[in-house]
């Protein structure tokens, strides 16, 4: 049985160097080659991952508007097929909302910049190309560069325990941080 995973990843990965190795045989065709590129690598992902067909992007030409609303936190780290970034991309990253963290009394937190002691309940991100796994409040407001072969957006979430996340019963959360916030969201613009 092939493995889901491992043949979107090797999927996004073909059509990456493809579009690269375009780039140096046909300059004045890259930008249609990418989106080309892009869009197929997309639809087969949402062919691949259907449960993922909520988060994706705008437009069929840059900048796309990518967002991703209520991103899974019942994992440490999710792959995201249907946004895909190329070499040469520009990436802008926005986040917020908050997550429920499970347990006892007042359990939601802030997605991005939480208010714990324990340094857990962080959204983290992973541009491939651009930035390692790192926790989202460090790329927020920011724009990079994609190099190497891209690739698909992973989002992550720092817990101790998966199971009783999500985003059910919202309450206040900790110190009143989550009053009036919504679900926690993704937004990325790729130009």
């Amino acid at each position: 049985m092939v493995n889901r995973k491992m043949f979107t990843r090797a999927f996004v990965g073909l059509a990456a160097a493809a579009v690269a190795a375009l780039t140096v045989l046909a300059p004045s065709a890259t930008a249609d080659t990418a989106q080309n590129a892009r869009q197929v690598a997309v639809q087969h992902a949402l062919a691949v991952s259907p449960k993922l067909a909520d988060a994706g992007c705008t437009g069929r030409t840059l900048p796309l508007d990518c967002w991703v609303h209520e991103p899974i936190v019942t994992a440490p780290n999710t792959t995201y097929p249907t946004i895909q970034f190329l070499p040469g991309d520009h990436v802008t990253v926005d986040a917020g909302g908050c997550v429920q963290t499970g347990g006892h009394g007042l359990t939601w937190k802030r997605y991005v910049n939480p208010s714990s002691d324990n340094g857990l309940y962080h959204g983290t991100i992973t541009i491939p190309g651009a930035t390692g796994n790192v926790q989202l409040w460090t790329a927020v407001g920011r724009t990079f560069t994609v190099g190497g072969s891209g690739g698909s957006l992973v989002l992550g979430y720092q817990d101790d325990g998966y199971s009783d996340n999500g985003y059910y019963s919202h309450d206040d959360g900790t110190g009143d941080q989550c009053k009036g916030v919504g679900n926690a969201w993704v937004h990325i613009v790729i130009s």
